[in-house]
């Protein structure tokens, strides 16, 4: 469970304000993706047993390059994923989805998931209770 001052600060307006004021910028949404393929590329390489310095090796790279990858912090091109992919001995499977209904939307943040704020935003587990997914949660307490 998080401790009280990150619950405090999940619950502030001031976090709920700055969160949805972030939310509308297209550098926000940019670096979730970016986070995403890193995540997905970082549980590939884990199935796989693939190390860092194994997967620079087959892109013909260095070691620092991959680990910028799994920061999140590379833009990465489309011949670089399907390179990536390759090399896992996966693919990439991208779906453009309708986002007519934002707030059906779930961010996931360090604590946990949380909605997107529409009033006062409620810590992980306050949500996962919400859901239905209370027992998930005990888990991190």
């Amino acid at each position: 469970m998080p401790n009280r001052n990150v619950k405090e600060i999940e619950n502030s307006s001031f976090f709920a304000t700055l969160f949805a004021e972030a939310a509308t910028r297209d550098e926000f949404h940019v670096a979730g993706v970016k986070i995403e393929i890193a995540e997905q590329i970082a549980r590939m390489m884990e199935k796989r047993n693939v190390t860092r310095s194994d997967l620079a090796r087959k892109l013909g790279k260095n070691r620092a390059y991959i680990s910028k990858i799994l920061k999140g912090t590379t833009n990465f091109t489309v011949e670089t994923l399907v390179l990536i992919g390759r090399k896992l001995e996966a693919e990439w499977d991208f779906q453009l989805t309708d986002v007519e209904r934002p707030e059906r939307r779930v961010y996931v943040m360090e604590y946990g998931s949380i909605k997107p704020p529409s009033g006062p935003l409620k810590a992980a587990n306050e949500y996962y209770d919400e859901i239905g997914w209370g027992q998930a949660f005990e888990m991190g307490k």
